[in-house]
């Protein structure tokens, strides 16, 4: 998959924002009589998808890390070691990434806003914001981040194991998404909100990659066409 297709989903992300679909999406999971949001604390929303998964993405970095220590120890995880630290690094930079926008904006999350119970206004991405506003912390969506970080796999497979880098893009678009669906039905984050997350985690991931891979990329691109000369 190419570097252009992410800048499509941000299209429509921004599109989402702004044409309603966002808030359409939303309402569903608010319930007028009682001011809530029913799922916000579910058994199965709030404690096995959201802390459960906080764990499973914290458990397989906390793996990644140990195959990465062991590399230096046992020779047979040596030809590891690089695709241990790339998953690492590539797995964690996104996620830093998105708190650190979560951290300067003034885009909030559903509960927050008066349409659903809250104060805050809605401010979208392109929007003018108020003097003395609060950072809202809402965007982009963070625990959707833990799960398209491991887009990183994909990349890794397009080069170790190219007949299995499907596996890997499933793998971290499919828990990205559900993530992202927890969230939305906990009224946490819009569809946007995980959309931009997600075009974050896929050029964070590229980009690391890049960077630690270049040479090998180099050399295989050369001898691929040296032996594409020959054979003409």
């Amino acid at each position: 998959m190419g570097l252009l297709l992410p800048l499509g989903v941000a299209a429509f992300a921004v599109f989402s924002e702004y044409s309603g679909l966002d808030i359409a999406l939303e309402r569903p999971f608010y319930d007028v009589g009682t001011h809530s949001w029913p799922l916000k604390s579910h058994f199965v929303t709030s404690g096995i998808l959201h802390k459960g998964g906080q764990n499973l993405v914290a458990g397989i970095l906390v793996a990644v890390f140990i195959v990465l220590v062991l590399s230096f120890f046992v020779k047979r995880l040596r030809r590891c070691r690089k695709g241990a630290a790339y998953l690492l690094v590539g797995s964690l930079i996104s996620p830093a990434i998105v708190f650190l926008i979560k951290s300067s904006t003034h885009i909030y999350t559903p509960g927050s806003l008066a349409l659903f119970g809250g104060d805050k206004p809605h401010i979208r991405l392109f929007d003018s914001v108020a003097p003395g506003l609060p950072i809202g912390h809402g965007f982009p969506g963070a625990h959707s981040s833990g799960g398209f970080a491991f887009l990183s796999f994909y990349f890794l497979l397009s080069f170790y194991r190219p007949q299995y880098r499907h596996y890997g893009l499933a793998f971290g678009l499919g828990l990205g998404a559900i993530f992202a669906a927890t969230q939305e039905m906990r009224g946490e984050h819009f569809l946007s909100h995980d959309l931009f997350s997600l075009v974050i985690c896929w050029y964070s991931a590229w980009a690391v990659f890049y960077l630690m891979f270049r040479k090998e990329l180099h050399e295989r691109r050369d001898s691929a066409t040296e032996t594409e000369q020959i054979s003409t």
